[in-house]
C-alpha cells in the first residue's frame, strides 16, 4: 500500500473526521449561528438563513442524528416543533464568539464589494463588557499563534490532516437569495470554513504547504477542485499567490494576515471534536511549544478572565 493509499484509508477511517463532518458545511454552521442567538423554530431558520425546506429538514435531521440538537413540540397537540441544543451542541459556542470576532473585522460581502452587515455586540454580562473573546492554551493560560504549535516528534502533515478531513459528500452550495429578513451575519467565515476543501487547504497551510504540488500531493484532491479553492482563498485575500519561477511560471500560496486569523477558529473546532470523542479515539496531539503540552484550547472573556457561556452572553443589535 502507497503512502497515499494509506492516508487515504486514515481519511475515511478516522474519528476526528467524522466529528468535524458533523459541523463542516455552511448550512450547518448557519444554523447554529441561529441557535446561539435563540432562534429554534423551522420556519425562523428558514427565515434568517435562506435555505430551502429539503435542505433545512436535513441538516437538522443531521444534527438530531449526532446529537447536536434535540427536537421537542411546543403546543399541546404535539405537531409543532422546535429545535433546542443539547450539551454537545452549545460545546460549539466558542468557536462561534470566535466566529463573530472575526466576522466583526474582517467579514465582506461575497463579491466582495462591500462590508456584510456587522454581527451583533456581545456583551459578557459576567462582568459587563463588551466580549473580545481570547483564545489560550489550557494548560499555560497563555495566548498561541501559529508558531507556537507544532506535530510530535514522529508525527507529519498528513497524519494530522487525515485527523480532521472531512468525510462527508455534501456539495458545496452559495446562499439562496432569500428575503429582506435573510441574517447575513457569519456568512463569510461560514463560506470559508463551511468547505470542506477550503478548510484543508487552510489546514495544509497552516502547517507550512504553499506549494500547488504541496496541496495535491498532502490532500488527494482534483486539480479543478484545487485549483477553483486556491483561486477563492486569493480572491477574498486569506492567500496571497506570489511567483517563485517565471517559466515555466510557478506560484506560492502564502497566508495573509487575514488568512493567519483564521488559526484560532480551526484549532477550536478541533478542540471541540476532541472534547465529544473518547480519549483512545482522539488521534494525533499537537504540541504548544512554550509550555510543552498537548494543546487544549480555551476561549476567556478578554476583560476577565473567565469563560463565557451561552446564559452569560447578551447579543445586543448594533444601533
Amino acid at each position: 500500500m502507497t503512502v497515499m493509499q494509506q492516508y487515504t484509508q486514515r481519511i475515511v477511517n478516522t474519528p476526528m473526521a467524522r466529528g468535524l463532518d458533523v459541523i463542516g458545511d455552511r448550512w450547518t454552521l448557519l444554523i447554529l449561528r441561529d441557535a446561539f442567538v435563540g432562534r429554534c423554530r423551522f420556519e425562523d431558520f428558514r427565515r434568517y438563513i435562506g435555505i430551502s425546506k429539503a435542505t433545512l429538514s436535513r441538516r437538522l435531521e443531521a444534527l438530531i442524528s449526532e446529537d447536536v440538537m434535540v427536537k421537542r413540540a411546543y403546543n399541546k397537540a404535539g405537531n409543532r416543533y422546535e429545535y433546542k441544543l443539547t450539551a454537545k451542541g452549545q460545546g460549539m459556542f466558542a468557536s462561534s464568539l470566535l466566529a463573530w470576532q472575526w466576522e466583526s473585522e474582517w467579514g465582506t460581502a461575497s463579491d466582495g464589494s462591500s462590508p456584510a452587515p456587522l454581527p451583533q455586540q456581545l456583551l459578557h454580562r459576567d462582568c459587563g463588557h463588551d466580549l473580545a473573546p481570547l483564545v489560550v492554551c489550557q494548560y499555560c493560560q497563555q495566548g498561541f499563534s501559529i508558531e507556537d504549535v507544532r506535530l510530535p516528534a514522529g508525527d507529519n502533515m498528513v497524519d494530522q490532516l487525515g485527523d480532521m478531513q472531512s468525510v462527508g459528500q455534501q456539495r458545496r452550495v452559495r446562499a439562496s437569495s432569500g428575503g429582506g429578513e435573510q441574517d447575513l451575519s457569519l456568512v463569510h467565515i461560514s463560506d470559508l470554513i463551511g468547505d470542506r476543501w477550503t478548510l484543508l487547504l487552510l489546514i495544509a497551510a497552516f502547517f507550512g504547504a504553499k506549494r500547488y504540488d504541496s496541496f495535491a500531493k498532502t490532500l488527494n484532491i482534483a486539480s479543478n477542485i484545487l485549483t477553483a479553492r486556491l483561486n477563492l482563498l486569493v480572491d477574498v485575500e486569506v492567500f496571497e499567490r506570489s511567483d517563485y519561477q517565471l517559466n515555466p511560471p510557478r506560484s506560492e500560496y502564502l497566508l495573509t494576515t487575514k488568512g493567519r486569523s483564521l488559526y484560532p477558529i480551526v484549532m477550536s473546532l478541533r478542540q471541540w471534536v476532541i472534547d465529544w470523542l473518547p480519549e483512545e479515539e482522539q488521534g494525533a496531539e499537537l504540541i504548544h511549544q512554550p509550555c510543552g503540552q498537548p494543546l487544549k484550547v480555551a476561549v476567556h472573556c478578554g476583560h476577565c478572565g473567565e469563560k463565557p457561556n451561552i446564559k452569560s452572553i447578551s447579543f445586543v443589535s448594533p444601533q
